[in-house]
């Protein structure tokens, strides 16, 4: 007795392609490593996050092709903000 079942293919990895998700984070990166900064440890501890994740997420949906414009909006708001920590840690710390 011979049983065959032809089933769809189901793909149980998850999604890493979030545009949106990518934006939003590069949003709050913004205040996270500008207004966050008087807060201890500065804003190291929320914009770095915020903004490295933003990264991650938009050249993932980039490489995915889903959502191009806004995954590349979210890398270049998010570098901007990591650039801005970067800058900004160097002339405090030189200061």
């Amino acid at each position: 007795m011979e049983s065959t079942v032809n089933r769809p293919a189901v793909d149980v990895a998850p999604d890493p392609a979030h545009p949106g998700l990518a934006f939003v984070l590069a949003l709050l990166a913004i205040p996270g490593s500008t207004i966050a900064w008087e807060l201890p440890s500065g804003g190291l501890w929320i914009g770095l996050p915020l903004g490295v994740a933003a990264l991650v997420l938009g050249l993932r949906a980039r490489r995915r092709g889903v959502g191009t414009g806004m995954a590349t909006v979210a890398v270049a708001i998010a570098a901007l903000a990591i650039g801005q920590m970067v800058v900004w840690t160097i002339v405090s710390a030189l200061s």
